[in-house]
């Protein structure tokens, strides 16, 4: 699947887990428009180990969502 296919994206951080979460929604065949459309969820899981001194995410994860998708 291309770039192109991508409709949209969420992700989380997960505190109690020390994760971040990213779903991706995907379309499958955009270009052979006689086959029905369908929808494809993707999701990825990033676990980062332990902080002690914190439950915030690493720096460069809070800088990274503070990126917007126009």
């Amino acid at each position: 699947m291309t770039s192109k296919n991508l409709v949209g994206a969420a992700t989380r951080y997960i505190a109690g887990r020390n994760a971040v979460q990213t779903v991706y929604w995907r379309s499958q065949n955009p270009n052979n428009p006689a086959s029905q459309s369908r929808m494809l969820k993707v999701s990825k899981t990033f676990n980062f180990g332990k902080s002690e001194q914190s439950s915030a995410p690493p720096y460069h994860l809070q800088q990274q969502q503070k990126l917007k998708i126009n």
